[in-house]
């Protein structure tokens, strides 16, 4: 009886972990020149099949890719748009004001924060009336918020309207102004986090 023939080892793959090329592209781990050349040839085909194509299909290739890549300009341009702008020059007013002219400064001090909410570096103001009149030091407290100094300068020195609404202001109170810039604010963070 004949010996069965020699068993032939299988040849083993050097790395068989490794199928495809993007997986050795991406993991690293396969380094044949099989899988490095497949990699290669990729833009070769995407070339191949885009000289296939029509003028139509081409077009709407185009469209596409500029689609794709005015998408991801524009959210680029609007997230930096949106930014939260950091305000850093606060005017605090304090007013005092006889009970009999109450009334008409209310009336001054509203025409005066409308003028102040059209101009340009304007952020928001706050005012708060006092509740004792009698004992408190000031009546009003008025906070306005402005993204920088030279947007309140501006106003103040520039603006004739704002110096006619202050003339008329100082006929029915006593006005105390102090500015002051934004050292620590963790008041937005802490509500977005």
């Amino acid at each position: 009886q004949a010996a069965p023939p020699p068993r032939i080892a299988a040849q083993r793959e050097p790395f068989p972990h490794c199928r495809c090329a993007v997986r050795a592209w991406h993991k690293g781990r396969c380094h044949s020149v099989g899988n490095m050349a497949r990699l290669l040839r990729f833009p070769g085909g995407i070339r191949e099949w885009y000289n296939d194509l029509s003028v139509g299909e081409k077009g709407l290739v185009s469209m596409c890719l500029g689609m794709i890549g005015g998408t991801a300009y524009g959210t680029y341009v609007r997230r930096y748009q949106f930014k939260t702008a950091q305000s850093d020059f606060l005017v605090a007013t304090m007013y005092t004001v006889p009970e009999e002219k109450k009334k008409a400064f209310e009336t001054a001090w509203s025409d005066a924060a409308r003028l102040a909410q059209r101009q340009p570096g304007y952020e928001w103001t706050k005012t708060y009336k006092s509740l004792d009149w009698e004992d408190s030091p000031f009546h009003y407290v008025s906070f306005r918020m402005w993204n920088e100094e030279s947007s309140f300068s501006r106003m103040l020195k520039f603006d004739t309207t704002w110096k006619e609404l202050q003339k008329r202001m100082a006929e029915v109170c006593t006005q105390t102004s102090t500015t002051y810039r934004v050292v620590v604010d963790d008041s937005v963070r802490r509500i977005i986090e």
